[in-house]
């Protein structure tokens, strides 16, 4: 699945700023609230559950429960995301700091706008779930070979629905969403760019690093069993990517210390 082969090119460096460019009539506000609230109504086609459980996927929890099966693989895979979550971090805690800006609830109040989950009121742009979504999708779609790529777009659309659940359970503006996507395809190229160049002994299942990330996926189920995150109708389906994510790391266990006792991965 991964080639020594270049998969960032120079270009996709310019996506980003593509992204913020189209975008600009919404992150100009200039269609709101307008464009908040008929959106907000428009996604109640969706079940609360439904727009709960895409919102879990912008967070690195559930994103590391998602892609735990690639931990045996494909560990590049969670590296690359791993590698492109710190970028993204780093940039929703200085957007959230140097915006400061009001979310919907604070502005508009609760009267005709659908709210799913804990209520939100501040710190709004930009959206760190849908940051966290698009960094996921993009590190993991820039890691892959090019041959074939177009067939995993749909990463994309996935992280565009997680988006899209934010806006749907009343916690942030359309602005908030696209400027935390084009930032998150940033921080995903960022996260690809590195885990390409990390030695090959690194990713061996047997290596420190590959088993601090198993012992860091240990931690990512504690927390997917014990926190709510904002959306208390999510548990069950926190609870099952636990156990999910737990067999998935048992599974990577088992392959790493054979490894490591017999000198193959």
């Amino acid at each position: 699945m991964f080639f020594r082969a270049p998969t960032v090119r120079a270009w996709h460096w310019g996506i980003p700023a593509l992204m913020l460019l189209v975008s600009a009539p919404i992150w100009w506000s200039a269609w709101e609230p307008g464009l908040f609230r008929a959106l907000n109504q428009f996604f109640r086609v969706g079940s609360d559950h439904f727009w709960a459980a895409l919102a879990l996927l912008g967070t690195g929890w559930g994103l590391f429960g998602a892609t735990a099966w690639c931990m045996r693989r494909s560990p590049r895979i969670v590296l690359a995301w791993l590698c492109a979550a710190p970028v993204a971090g780093v940039l929703t805690r200085v957007g959230k700091s140097f915006f400061f800006s009001p979310r919907p609830l604070e502005l508009l109040g609760s009267e005709g706008i659908r709210v799913v989950g804990e209520p939100l009121f501040v710190a709004a742009m930009p959206s760190g779930h849908t940051m966290t979504a698009f960094a996921g999708a993009a590190a993991v779609y820039f890691s892959l070979a090019q041959r074939g790529r177009l067939r995993h777009v749909w990463l994309f659309v996935l992280a565009a629905l997680v988006g899209c659940s934010r806006i749907a359970v009343g916690a942030h503006w359309p602005a908030d969403v696209v400027v935390g996507a084009s930032a998150g395809v940033l921080s995903g190229l960022v996260g690809a760019w590195v885990a390409q160049r990390l030695p090959a002994h690194w990713v061996r299942s047997s290596s420190w690093l590959m088993r601090a990330v198993a012992v860091f996926g240990l931690y990512c189920v504690f927390v997917l069993w014990t926190d709510a995150m904002g959306f208390a109708i999510n548990m069950p389906l926190q609870w099952a990517l636990g156990a999910w994510m737990l067999l998935c790391l048992l599974s990577f266990s088992v392959t790493s210390f054979k490894g490591s006792r017999y000198g193959f991965d």
